[in-house]
């Protein structure tokens, strides 16, 4: 069984196994002159402990979904997430890199296979509570003191491009496939996840050039955005992104992040999701600073 001291050499081996190039951890050390990003929920700063905890408890979640399905080889990978407490926060820079990994060791035809299920539910209902055209906005922000508003974008973009699974994968627990389904096309992203509060995983394809429409306003005091409809299969709109940022007068940037659910949802999934972007985007955010040249800052803080 793996333990916390073996994790570090089983991730690399993982990441070999599965062709990927050695790559820094998501969660780079924080340096004495830089700071974490910063999350806000309703407009209030969250402690960075509170959305890693967050973070932590959905960690455990997606370690048992995967426990349930996967083979004794695999199993014992995640045997070091699923013995910690749910809201342990002293190993989740390491927990998040497993959790990747054996995501990236599995397979994605094994995980369309694991979460089919859910899928077979999950797209029929998208596509009945979305028929109303009626819909409710998740929000959330995070601020960074390093970087730029259009550095950020382009670094999120090329993700997809390039193939960088790990890091679009690890940034949140309930990120099951991120990936760009068409080469030549950087502005389609499909993704698989466990969306805000709900139970099942669901799938959907977001064109960031299919943005006309979109019920979440655009703000002039933000030029720099990352906009589009989210479909499911067959082509109909079941929810849709924008997320709006800006260089800040002082230095770094902020990301105004908005994703538009069906009304008909109850309203604890949509608010739920808020603890979602500000977890996948503070690492995300993480990631893209600590390639600057002033120094890494640190998701583990």
């Amino acid at each position: 069984m793996v333990t916390r001291r073996t994790f570090l050499t089983t991730v690399p081996a993982l990441a070999a196994g599965v062709g990927l190039a050695p790559v820094p951890a998501l969660a780079a050390p924080q340096t004495a002159t830089t700071a974490p990003p910063t999350a806000y929920l309703g407009g209030r700063a969250v402690p960075r402990l509170a959305v890693r905890q967050w973070e932590a408890r959905r960690v455990r979640v997606a370690a048992e979904r995967l426990a349930r399905h996967l083979p004794t080889a695999l199993l014992a990978d995640l045997d070091a997430l699923l013995r910690r407490p749910a809201r342990d926060t002293a190993g989740l820079d390491r927990d998040r890199a497993l959790l990747a990994a054996v995501k990236l060791e599995m397979g994605e035809a094994r995980l369309r296979r694991l979460l089919a299920p859910d899928l077979a539910l999950s797209t029929p209902a998208g596509r009945l509570t979305s028929r109303f055209g009626r819909w409710a906005v998740s929000r959330a922000a995070v601020t960074s003191s390093t970087g730029s508003a259009q550095g950020f974008a382009d670094w999120f973009t090329a993700r997809g491009v390039v193939g960088d699974e790990r890091t679009l994968l690890a940034a949140c627990p309930d990120h099951y496939l991120i990936r760009n389904p068409e080469p030549g096309r950087p502005e389609l992203q499909e993704v698989v996840e466990v969306t805000g509060g709900a139970v099942l995983a669901a799938r959907f394809l977001i064109d960031y050039g299919d943005h006309d429409g979109l019920p979440i306003a655009e703000d002039p005091a933000f030029g720099v955005r990352l906009a589009g409809w989210a479909r499911a299969e067959g082509g109909a709109r079941i929810g849709g992104v924008r997320h709006q940022l800006r260089d800040e007068p002082g230095g770094g940037f902020r990301a105004e992040l908005a994703v538009a659910f069906p009304a008909t949802l109850p309203r604890w999934m949509v608010t739920e999701h808020r603890w979602h972007l500000a977890c996948e985007f503070s690492n995300w955010v993480a990631a893209y600073t600590a390639t600057l040249g002033d120094g890494p800052v640190g998701a583990g803080s």
